[in-house]
């Protein structure tokens, strides 16, 4: 539990409201300010109340908003409290005598403005103190064609904004100096294409050289869809050595080829929305969108891979039975690159030597908070998958915390 609390002279702010005129608008919202009105008691028991609100976000050590993003509202029963115009589970208790005003406010916890919800069950790989890079893992991520550049970067850094220890990322050669002009803190690898700019099978010696230490693989996209991808993409999945997330083009090659999951010899994560959902249960969407839990479950039995069907109540399915639908739907995240993000993200989490089923719970868990987060600074509409990948860490803190705390 996280408390704040503070005291406010009321003489003090009504003097600070006398002398200097824009004092009320620099931190009271409108709706505060005609509320309180011309009584001093309810400006300073507005002033303690954002001070101590400011208190437990530092307790919590996320962002403290200012001021005047605080909004504690008055209506039938209790106070309530917005902060950057968002309700919140923020608990406030208001009271004046002698002179002062006294807040005192209280949140199980901070999750951007309201607490995390952790679903029952879910785990997050361990971070121990003394873990160097090489416990983290290593994720191979193999995406990106010809006028498809964002892709593999999204994906790679989804990886390692997930606390991957290493990722590489192999890209076709004609784009490799695009990609790799652009990162930093992933290893980029151009995979011979003969000027092609698409995967194709001169590529695959250099590949299955990089996957000798790879941990897990994200191979899909933003790969295109030419017969020469199709060919190395189904020869990679014949051959895996490592366990895979397939995502994109690599669910549109595979559901085409009507491709068998149960050849991979490891376990495969895919990560489809619904219209790829449908190709490869060779469906209509909207049978798929009618009844998301049991296509993704029966699909998950008979083909023998992990589910995961994107969208608001993202459904996971596990071949053994094993099912869970998030609970967040977050409009924000409907926006281009933010699938390659979860791809990535749970490539990580397999990296980080979590079960495969598992990472894709907490990755969807952590990528949804993520959107929230997003979504509260951003808004509903105009986010971007780029800032997606900064609020990744923070999203996984807050819910790390909650787990932690029972």
């Amino acid at each position: 539990m996280l408390l704040g609390v503070d005291v406010a002279s009321i003489d003090r702010i009504a003097r600070a409201l006398q002398r200097r005129p824009r004092f009320a608008e620099r931190i009271y919202t409108e709706r505060e300010r005609q509320y309180c009105a011309t009584k001093p008691e309810r400006w300073a028991a507005r002033w303690a109340a954002k001070e101590a609100v400011r208190k437990l976000y530092g307790s919590a050590r996320e962002p403290i908003p200012a001021m005047r993003e605080i909004e504690v509202g008055a209506g039938r029963g209790a106070p309530h409290v917005r902060v950057r115009g968002e309700g919140t589970d923020i608990a406030v208790s208001l009271t004046h005598d002698a002179g002062v005003a006294i807040a005192v406010v209280a949140a199980r916890g901070i999750g951007g403005v309201a607490r995390a919800d952790v679903p029952v069950d879910m785990r997050l790989p361990a971070r121990p103190a003394d873990g160097h890079k090489g416990t983290f893992g290593h994720v191979l991520v193999v995406a990106g064609a010809r006028g498809y550049t964002g892709a593999p970067q999204l994906a790679a850094l989804g990886a390692a904004r997930g606390g991957a220890g290493l990722v590489t990322v192999c890209v076709p050669e004609a784009i490799y100096p695009i990609v790799a002009a652009r990162c930093l803190e992933v290893m980029p690898t151009p995979l011979p294409d003969g000027g092609s700019g698409v995967l194709r099978s001169d590529g695959l010696d250099v590949l299955r050289e990089r996957l000798r230490t790879a941990d897990s693989l994200v191979i899909g996209p933003g790969l295109g869809r030419s017969p020469e991808t199709g060919d190395a993409l189904l020869d990679v999945l014949q051959n895996l050595v490592c366990p895979a997330v397939v995502d994109a083009d690599g669910l549109n090659i595979a559901a085409a080829a009507e491709f068998d999951w149960r050849h991979c010899g490891q376990p495969v994560v895919l990560t489809p929305h619904p219209a790829e959902m449908a190709r490869l249960a060779q469906l209509e969407t909207a049978i798929v969108q009618d009844d998301r839990e049991g296509v993704a479950t029966r699909y998950a039995h008979e083909r023998g891979a992990i589910v995961v069907l994107k969208g608001a109540k993202t459904v996971i399915a596990a071949p053994d039975g094993r099912v869970h639908t998030d609970a967040h739907s977050v409009v924000a995240l409907a926006t281009g690159g933010t699938g390659d993000v979860l791809a990535g993200l749970v490539g990580s989490f397999i990296a980080q030597r979590l079960d495969p089923f598992d990472a894709a719970v907490a990755a969807v868990t952590v990528h949804a908070h993520a959107g929230l987060l997003v979504q509260t600074r951003r808004g509903r509409a105009g986010a971007l998958a780029s800032d997606l990948l900064r609020a990744l860490p923070r999203a996984q803190e807050q819910l790390r915390r909650a787990l932690e705390a029972g």
